[in-house]
């Protein structure tokens, strides 16, 4: 990419365009935990209402 635009390093193509991947870093390594690790959704346990009763 640093030779498309013309720099003479790839660190002259960070330092000038870095910012803009930051966001995109964190969803990309959000959406890998996901693929890797599956969806993890906490689950609390059903607790009813103290005197609730019981429909099933």
């Amino acid at each position: 990419m640093s030779e498309v635009l013309g720099h003479a390093s790839i660190a002259i193509t960070k330092d000038v365009y870095g910012h803009l991947l930051e966001a995109d870093r964190g969803a990309a390594a959000e959406a890998i935990s996901r693929v890797l690790l599956g969806a993890q959704t906490p689950v609390a346990p059903k607790v009813a209402p103290k005197g609730a009763q019981d429909t099933g």
